[in-house]
């Protein structure tokens, strides 16, 4: 059991750091890449195109192979702990952002931060709607889709200003202010 955890916890890391490498190969923030593998992996079933193909292949061995290696790429045993360093990695990353701020700058933009932050939060809470409209959900898991989106978007914006080594300018200062006005 424990071995599993530690292998997991290895591939984890391994496809972390491939896709790291590959988005600055690209030049391009890592964000979209953890979304979409998180995405890929985090599901117990793969995705309809891996069925269709496997159907297509037809051999019954080979889709026995394919679903216990996908079985492992769940993460079962380590969902707990990789979802624990998620929140830690979000946390040092804005404890990192806010080393970088000027306190009495960022009072100084409190007008600015204030209407900003506002503008912010109505349009992710609107396009929550739009989407939750779209996928015509009812109006509860509307309402945490629009949590969902006001909230976790702040990590990206935080995670992007890194990538792009912008943390240390003055607009940075406003952009996380607004961001963290709600």
């Amino acid at each position: 059991m424990h071995s599993n955890l530690i292998i997991e916890i290895g591939i984890a890391v391994l496809l972390v750091a491939l896709v790291g490498l590959l988005a600055n190969r690209l030049k391009f923030s890592v964000i979209p890449f953890f979304i979409v593998i998180g995405m890929v992996l985090g599901n117990e079933s793969y995705p309809d195109f891996v069925g269709d193909l496997l159907v297509k292949i037809g051999n019954e061995g080979v889709t026995n192979s394919v679903n216990s290696v996908w079985s492992f790429l769940t993460f079962t045993e380590s969902k707990p702990f990789i979802d624990f360093m998620g929140r830690l990695g979000v946390l040092f990353l804005l404890f990192y952002l806010g080393l970088e701020f000027s306190v009495g700058r960022l009072i100084k933009s409190g007008k600015s931060i204030v209407a900003g932050g506002s503008i912010y939060v109505v349009l992710n809470f609107m396009s929550g709607l739009l989407v939750g409209w779209m996928m015509n959900l009812p109006f509860k898991e509307m309402m945490v889709l629009c949590g969902i989106m006001t909230s976790s978007s702040t990590a990206i914006v935080a995670k992007v200003l890194t990538d792009l080594k912008r943390t240390a300018n003055r607009e940075t200062e406003v952009i996380m202010g607004m961001i963290h006005v709600r």
